[in-house]
């Protein structure tokens, strides 16, 4: 990267890691500091100014007006690099609030392109097009015109565009952007803990994977936006931050930058400033200060703030599934809340065992074939997805159904005669998008994992929710439906969708508070934080029971990157798949010189643990 306001010694010390190593953190913190002991010295300020000297100081000790006015010099340099850090976070916030505006605007007219047009205007989505209509109710609006009235011509219209989408974007990727494949989370977490990788935060990144993730997303494939929003907004924060010199000479201020956009990639996507920071503590940084947490939290305060100044649904939420719930849960229920627990930790045990098979299968060998793998899994979605409405729609369409409540609401999801094809419909969907996630996780296109994760706990949730209302109004009476007030409706069949979502985002990422706290912003509902506690720590002791850690973890490790856990160290390795097993030893006596010769090396590690080690050294 070409930088001319810099001095051939700065461009020597930006270039000093090259690709696919890691930083010398300590190096990094030596070269900051003389950097700033330099432009000191540069500018004619001592640096032997005490930092905590006071101006109403001179009133009783001896200072002359040049100490005063070098003293007023220091703090306001520092005053002005403290203000440049807040700006520069305030406009990586404002940047990636209006890049996931502009993705879901473009992402929601796609994904309904496949299915009609607006006469009113091309450019209109089916939700701008019947403003005042339920999307479901399409034969109800005028404006909104099916490509055909011919049922086999409308499915040939909707694999059409699925395989046009799914190519167009892997054929970007491939040709222009390697990095913008992927969910970019593993990569992320290397690059905050030191890793070098030089391009996967470049404008070239982030110009074709905001392309390629609308039409990723509109062409059905089983992959969600919220991981590569992450990286997005990495690759937003980078860009920005590296247009200011400070930040561009020192990896640990990129870092924190890096660090705080990641927060706020997380809290647009799920309209959850709050969950935004805790799941950059709690999944991506290894070394989170309060200082970064204070910028993680404004920066995801000003992208969310930005977002919603821009309003992309029209309907005053972040998220197309975001809901309400004022109703109380039962005690009850605790029963079915551990099913849906339990699912969660299954799905992620599942998902992350065979995604990991494909995934070796695929470097194997499809490492070559990244276009044809992306359109033959779009083609393969839109055939088995199209006869189940679940698969059909779009995935956020598809939790903001399952997850409304039955009350005044006109889907035909709330009617009782209607309830079992219902449950047949969002099993089957459940069962055929756990298998597509496994297989389009990780293919040559921008792929989450967080929002078809959701989707599938959400149509398993609202199944388990479809069958308690069920029994309630079988049994009524019976004892365990005690509780309930007669003439109030006692079971909501949304809440179960609800928690199926947290149980299976926490079974695969293998995340807990972030979720429940992503999970509380998204419903406003303090009376189901404690459910959701409850069906996340199932699921937590199952993932545990099961040897499972989170996808983005596995991937690191499949890939092979440097990354070095800040309590673990290593990934469920027992000691014994480390140690060697021909072990050397020294006998207590018969030792002989020549033996000694042989295995210094041992001799060299005994003294150490025998001896103090300075005092081996003095006699070395």
């Amino acid at each position: 990267m070409s930088r001319p306001d810099l001095d051939e010694e700065e461009l020597e010390q930006i270039r000093r890691y090259e690709d696919f190593t890691t930083v010398d953190w300590i190096e990094d913190s030596i070269y900051e500091r003389n950097r700033r002991i330099r432009n000191a010295r540069a500018g004619g300020i001592p640096i032997s100014i005490p930092e905590d000297f006071d101006f109403r100081d001179t009133c009783t000790r001896h200072w002359s007006f040049r100490d005063i006015l070098r003293w007023t010099r220091v703090q306001w340099k520092r005053a002005t690099e403290g203000v440049q850090s807040w700006f520069i976070v305030s406009l990586v916030g404002i940047c990636i609030g209006i890049n996931s505006a502009l993705i879901a605007i473009i992402t929601e007219w796609l994904s309904d392109m496949k299915m009609g047009y607006c006469s009113d205007g091309w450019w209109l989505n089916q939700q701008f097009c019947c403003w005042e209509i339920e999307k479901e109710e399409t034969e109800g609006c005028d404006s909104w015109h099916p490509w055909s009235t011919v049922t086999p011509a409308r499915y040939g219209i909707y694999i059409m565009f699925a395989t046009l989408f799914s190519f167009v974007a892997a054929h970007l990727v491939r040709s222009l952007a390697k990095y913008a494949a992927g969910s970019g989370i593993s990569e992320i977490k290397c690059i905050l803990a030191g890793f070098t990788m030089q391009g996967f935060l470049g404008f070239a990144t982030l110009c074709i994977k905001s392309i390629t993730l609308p039409l990723v997303i509109a062409s059905g494939l089983s992959v969600g936006k919220e991981g590569p929003s992450v990286h997005l907004a990495c690759c937003v924060g980078f860009l920005v931050a590296g247009v200011f010199k400070k930040f561009a000479r020192s990896q640990g201020k990129m870092r924190e930058i890096i660090t705080a956009a990641s927060a706020a990639g997380v809290a647009v996507a799920f309209g959850s400033p709050v969950g935004g920071v805790l799941f950059s503590i709690e999944e991506m940084s290894s070394n989170f200060s309060i200082k970064t947490m204070w910028k993680s939290f404004f920066c995801a305060l000003v992208a969310t703030f930005t977002l919603s100044a821009m309003n992309p649904f029209r309907t005053g939420k972040l998220v197309l599934f975001q809901v309400t719930y004022d109703r109380d849960w039962h005690f009850f229920e605790i029963l079915f809340f551990i099913i849906i627990g339990i699912f969660g930790g299954l799905y992620g045990a599942f998902v992350v065992k065979f995604n990991l098979q494909v995934a070796a299968f695929r470097r194997k060998h499809l490492s070559n074939h990244g276009v044809a793998e992306a359109v033959i899994l779009a083609i393969l979605t839109a055939v088995i997805g199209y006869s189940n409405r679940f698969l059909r729609i779009d995935m956020t369409e598809s939790m903001s159904v399952l997850f409304r409540e039955c009350e005044n609401a006109t889907s035909d999801i709330c009617e009782t005669s209607k309830q079992w094809r219902i449950a047949n419909s969002l099993f089957l969907a459940t069962i055929i998008r756990i298998g597509l996630v496994v297989i389009s996780y990780g293919c040559k296109v921008p792929a989450g994992i967080f929002v078809p994760s959701m989707a599938i706990g959400a149509s398993f949730g609202r199944v388990i929710g479809i069958f308690v209302k069920a029994m309630y109004r079988a049994y009524p009476q019976s004892g365990m439906f005690a509780y309930c007030v007669p003439d109030v409706p006692c079971i909501t069949p949304g809440t179960y969708a609800f928690l199926g979502a947290a149980a299976a985002l926490s079974g695969v990422m293998r995340i807990t508070v972030t979720v429940v706290v992503i999970m509380f912003e998204l419903t406003g509902a303090l009376t189901y934080i404690l459910p959701t506690m409850i069906v996340l720590l199932v699921t937590k002791a199952v993932g545990d029971l099961l040897g499972t850690t989170g996808i983005a973890d596995e991937m690191i490790r499949f890939n092979g990157f440097p990354f070095l856990e800040k309590e673990d160290h290593a990934y469920n390795v027992s000691v014994s798949a480390v140690m060697r097993t021909e072990m050397q030893t020294l006998p207590e006596s018969g030792l002989r010189v020549e033996d000694v010769g042989k295995c210094r090396f041992l001799v060299f590690l005994a003294l150490i643990i025998r001896f103090d080690f300075f005092v081996l050294l003095q006699r070395l």
